[in-house]
């Protein structure tokens, strides 16, 4: 293990986590999967390295040093062009710019760290200058989504040449995540299904992300007519699947329950996702500080995402509440037991999921409890924190 500062005990180390957005506030996954490892690893020295973000959007874990890397939209086109060029994953080109490494050079020439943990592929290009500059250094590469399944998954929903070129960048992320996971001590990532595409056969571990608060126990059924879509309301899989869910299952659902509203709440709306404010029934809320508000007024909860990678963490937030879940089935597979949603396939699933859950107060209750079971089995924030101390202690006892 590399040397300590003699004012810390044995077992505290210098820890590096770089990540490729400032993580306040939390509204993406990637972002509170940044806030959780700072937040379990609080009895050691952590050192965040991030792009420059809002500092006043909300506090860090206590403790946690913070360094900012240079962003640009000019240096981003730069740093994508020369990506391309060396056959590097186009998204991580954006984050590697010249100002960015120059800065993370000073940093490590003056901060030696004991582990340094990289989240995503867009932070690739973190690894190769910490193997320049502290080739002692151990890495985890937190690569959080399998960003080739991601992009894989695009291109068949997708038409050309848009499908090509996600074809390709799938490609680019698929040896460059097998490369940091070949260098890395361990790869770890949210689910089994993107760990296994990510690090077959080397040292990985599913380090689970939590979302939400648990739901009170004395909660009362909601009114029984309430649908939800929350989360990051300008993601490309959401977004197109909240287009399928209004074109071929709301207007059944809403001709079977005349009373259903459909509520989409969440983080930066896109444009297409505010146009279905205008049909009958729906409600658009975004950038929503407090996402509990809908979830206590949800009857179910709705994932009809057929592409992406990892968890949502729609999901895991609606389980967390007590709400049951309906989510397509590649939604779901990425959760530790699918057993916590009800999987829905084709219109008339949706819509008869949809219906039985919202009429049924036995089957509402029923699904309630199955999908706060699993949350409390697999992503509860003590499962969780336990679990990341765990990836980290492995790394650093193949080290010492």
């Amino acid at each position: 293990m590399p040397s300590r500062s003699s004012t810390k005990s044995d077992s505290t180390m210098k820890i590096l986590l770089v990540s490729s957005r400032f993580p306040l506030p939390p509204w993406r996954g990637n972002q509170l999967r940044t806030l959780q490892w700072l937040d379990a690893l609080d009895d050691h020295e952590r050192l965040l390295v991030c792009p420059e973000g809002d500092e006043d959007s909300g506090s860090l874990p206590s403790g946690v040093r913070l360094e900012t890397l240079p962003v640009g939209a000019a240096a981003a086109g730069l740093g994508l062009i020369a990506a391309v060029v060396r056959g590097r994953p186009a998204q991580e080109g954006i984050y590697a710019t010249g100002a960015a490494r120059r800065r993370l050079d000073e940093i490590l020439d003056g901060w030696r760290p004991d582990l340094a943990i990289i989240q995503m592929v867009r932070c690739g290009w973190v690894a190769d200058r910490i193997s320049r500059m502290r080739p002692e250094t151990p890495v985890l590469f937190d690569a959080i989504d399998c960003m080739a399944l991601h992009y894989s998954r695009a291109a068949e929903s997708a038409r050309p040449p848009v499908s090509l070129a996600y074809r390709v960048e799938s490609g680019r992320c698929r040896r460059r995540e097998t490369e940091l996971s070949e260098r890395a001590g361990l790869t770890t990532a949210v689910s089994a299904r993107d760990l296994q595409a990510l690090a077959a056969g080397r040292p990985g571990m599913v380090v689970p992300v939590t979302g939400g608060a648990e739901a009170d126990e004395t909660r009362a059924k909601p009114d029984g007519r309430t649908v939800l879509l929350s989360g990051n309301l300008g993601y490309r899989p959401t977004v197109r699947a909240a287009r399928w869910f209004a074109r071929r299952v709301w207007p059944e659902l809403k001709r079977a329950v005349p009373d259903a509203r459909w509520v989409l709440a969440g983080a930066r709306p896109a444009a297409e996702i505010r146009r279905l404010g205008s049909l009958p029934g729906v409600e658009i809320h975004g950038n929503v500080d407090d996402l509990s508000v809908y979830l206590r007024q949800a009857t179910v909860a709705i994932a009809p995402m057929s592409g992406g990678s990892g968890v949502p963490l729609k999901i895991l937030e609606a389980m967390a509440a007590g709400v049951p879940v309906v989510a397509d089935r590649w939604s779901a597979s990425g959760l530790e037991d699918p057993a916590g949603v009800v999987v829905a396939v084709g219109e008339d699933g949706w819509a008869d999921a949809l219906q039985r859950l919202m009429t049924d107060p036995d089957a509402f209750w029923d699904q309630s409890a199955r999908g706060l079971e699993v949350w409390r089995a697999h992503y509860h924030p003590d499962r969780v924190r336990a679990t990341i101390r765990r990836a980290v202690e492995i790394v650093s006892e193949d080290v010492r």
